[in-house]
């Protein structure tokens, strides 16, 4: 399962290396893969916020919508 979970978030076949570990260490590391994404987008998300205190404020609304934020 844990592998298959990490191909998953590797976008791609596991490494040798990484499936040389045990069970419980390949959960580890997905799960500390999909917290760093998860860490990631909400940085991400804060910075594009952020960003948009630079444009004029009737500009927000549609900037939000073409840059998906």
């Amino acid at each position: 399962m844990a592998e298959r979970t990490l191909s998953g978030q590797l976008g791609g076949p596991v490494p040798a290396g990484i499936e040389a570990l045990a069970d419980h260490e390949k959960q580890d590391l997905s799960d500390a893969l999909r917290d760093a994404r998860h860490r990631q987008a909400k940085a991400l998300a804060e910075a594009g916020e952020e960003g948009l205190k630079y444009v004029p404020a009737l500009l927000r609304g549609t900037v939000r919508r073409v840059v998906g934020l």
